[in-house]
């Protein structure tokens, strides 16, 4: 009964897809399961949306360039093997939702900010680390890979510098953050941010080199857009 209570209440909330989300919740609340997760990662407080929420964000990173790998899906199965003690009747739980999650492609923000509420944020670090594994681990991280990978890091609240140090890591170089692109360092005052977008958006401003040739132009343009993008980006991290 549990399984199908959580199926009605997921479905009210998403449709088919919110009712198999919450049926899996559902599934892991169970008692006999949860006396079985007890002794697992400390600081977890709600286990089932942890787990439903953390396979909904690292099947949505694996697919990016089609469906899931054998090995992508075997990075999954052993986080909840070592983490979880899973078997095989908590991987039959969780395998339908993997292969859903594929056929609908949903939105990750609300999974993500519903990830951290499930674990209190004790656990954002682990959960970028884990993607990076399933998104290099066919050695190809595309433009659509990174593009979201990012997203998730600020989603997360990881600063740039600590997800820089995750990168390193894994050999990758330096993601360009906004501070780089506004020639200012991570510590920088509210203040200073908006004088430096105010100073390069006028240097950097297409009709200053309208007579320059096309080339230019374009140049100065895909610049003065890179700049509005990052401008926009810190605004949104700092509330400015």
């Amino acid at each position: 009964m549990s399984w199908w209570f959580g199926a009605g209440l997921g479905f009210l909330r998403g449709g088919p897809f919110g009712a198999l989300v919450g049926g899996v919740t559902q599934h892991f609340l169970a008692k006999k399961l949860q006396n079985k997760l007890r002794n697992t990662l400390p600081g977890i407080y709600n286990k089932g949306d942890f787990i439903t929420r953390l396979v909904i964000i690292l099947t949505r990173v694996g697919f990016i360039n089609g469906p899931l790998t054998q090995n992508q899906m075997e990075i999954i199965h052993k986080f909840f093997i070592k983490n979880f003690n899973f078997g095989a009747e908590e991987f039959k739980a969780i395998d339908p939702l993997i292969i859903e999650v594929q056929n609908k492609k949903p939105d990750i923000g609300k999974f993500v900010e519903e990830y951290k509420n499930s674990c209190k944020n004790n656990y954002n670090l682990l959960l970028l680390a884990l993607c990076y594994q399933v998104a290099l681990v066919e050695k190809n991280l595309c433009l659509g890979a990174e593009s979201l990978l990012k997203k998730i890091a600020f989603l997360l609240n990881i600063s740039y510098e600590r997800h820089n140090k995750l990168r390193e890591k894994y050999s990758l170089k330096a993601l360009k953050t906004p501070y780089n692109i506004l020639n200012l360092s991570s510590d920088a005052s509210n203040e200073e941010v908006k004088r430096a977008y105010r100073s390069l958006i006028s240097i950097c401003h297409p009709d200053r080199f309208a007579n320059e040739g096309k080339d230019a132009a374009e140049q100065a343009h895909k610049k003065f857009l890179e700049i509005q993008a990052a401008y926009q980006e810190l605004k949104s991290l700092r509330e400015i």
